[in-house]
């Protein structure tokens, strides 16, 4: 029972953590030039899409 609290703990900073390093990227995109902010959201769709892949992949072997 206490290794899976310390697990649900660790889960939810984990969470947070991801939470505010996306907060604070996006405010630095939304205050950067139009290029910069143009090239970030590339770069982040780009990266949500390989991520959908793994996924995808991580099913079937599955």
């Amino acid at each position: 029972m206490h290794k899976q609290t310390v697990n649900t703990a660790k889960g939810i900073g984990l969470g947070v953590l991801a939470g505010v390093a996306v907060a604070t990227a996006s405010a630095r995109a939304l205050n950067g030039s139009h290029r910069h902010t143009r090239q970030l959201k590339k770069s982040a769709g780009k990266v949500i899409h390989t991520m959908g892949d793994l996924i995808g992949d991580v099913e079937k072997l599955l």
